[in-house]
This record gives C-alpha cells, structure tokens and sequence, in this order.
C-alpha cells in the first residue's frame, strides 16, 4: 500500500511542477531549449535550472558546469516531452526559471516528499 500513495504522492508533485511550469512560461519568466538556458545562466537571470532525464551527456555536462559556476540549483525530472508539453512547445531538454519565487515552489514542492538528494545546493530527482 505505501508504494500506490508514495506513487500518488509522486504524480501529484510532478503535476504541480508541470503546472507551475506552465504558468512562468505564460508570465514570461522561463527561458526554454539549449542555447536559451546557456544565455540565461550566464548573464544571471535564472533562479533554477531543469533539465530531462533524457538529455545528450555533453550537453548536461555543459549546462551543469554553467549552473554549477553561477551558483543556481538544478533539478532533473521528467522526460523532453514532458518538459515541453508542460510550457506548450514542442520537446525541450531544459529550461530555466527565472522568478525566484517561481523557483522557491518548485523546489519545496520536491523538497516535501523527501526524496531529493541534496549536495552543495544541488538538487537532483532520483531516477
């Protein structure tokens, strides 16, 4: 029985990730695809980094150094589509938050189910 609530309990985060997800993009505060997110991270906008799990190794290399050198925290979850299905574009690999508040709920929202793995303000789904 735990696994079906922490399964419910898991859907209904992602779901409000994916929500708060649509509603920065439509208030204008995400940078979505590659090399917006690069430009976002290194002229100091973004507030949080998401990436997919199925992003290409070198580029999550690339934007985890970038992230990594400005300070921002970084979460991975979902896949490319979902990631853009939740802004309505097509898939996109990562994608920047740019509020800060914005950010701030996303992360309490993965922080609530204690499941995230946190290192030097690094914040990872596990996969």
């Amino acid at each position: 029985m735990k696994v079906l609530a922490l399964s419910y309990k898991v859907c209904d985060i992602l779901q409000k990730v994916y929500s708060l997800l649509g509603f920065t993009q439509k208030a204008g505060q995400l940078s979505a695809g590659n090399e917006a997110v690069k430009a976002s991270l290194s002229n100091g906008k973004a507030s949080l980094l998401i990436i997919s799990n199925d992003i290409a190794d070198n580029s999550k290399k690339e934007l985890l150094n970038i992230s990594q050198k400005a300070n921002i925290p970084y979460i991975v979850v979902g896949s490319k589509y979902e990631l853009g299905l939740s802004i309505g574009k097509a898939h996109r690999v990562a994608v920047t938050i740019n509020n800060k508040k914005m950010a701030a709920a996303i992360l309490k929202a993965f922080q609530w189910t204690g499941e995230i793995r946190e290192t030097m303000g690094v914040v990872e789904w596990p996969k």
